[in-house]
């Protein structure tokens, strides 16, 4: 797996890139080895921006958030981040796991024929 932190409009410093990484860390469990993700950091009018963006499963995931504080916008990036690829996951291996659908075996009786045995 692989996470490229690029800032625009501030100082690249080494410990959002290390703090980065660990919450990327996080989402491993839902990403395999081929995994491309990018990692955006703007200062943009007095907030910081915090985007990721993961292409995995031939499915690209984008998400973004914005705060004052950098800290608190890259957390709640990857929480989202995180709660995307949570149910993605879900919805592939679930999908994989039904099967086709289940047959009872039971079919339908129609009210004509009650009424034949009447007759």
């Amino acid at each position: 797996m692989n996470l490229q932190v690029s800032f625009r409009n501030t100082r690249a410093r080494d410990e959002v890139k290390r703090r980065a990484e660990v919450l990327f860390g996080k989402l491993e469990r839902f990403l395999d080895a081929s995994t491309d993700s990018t990692l955006e950091i703007a200062r943009e009018h007095g907030a910081f921006v915090v985007e990721i963006t993961v292409h995995a499963h031939g499915e690209v995931y984008q998400t973004s958030e914005e705060d004052e504080d950098l800290r608190t916008a890259l957390d709640r990036t990857f929480h989202t981040a995180e709660t995307t690829l949570r149910r993605a996951k879900e919805k592939r291996v679930d999908r994989w796991q039904d099967g086709p659908p289940k047959q009872d075996g039971f079919v339908p009786v129609g009210d004509d024929e009650d009424d034949d045995d009447d007759a």
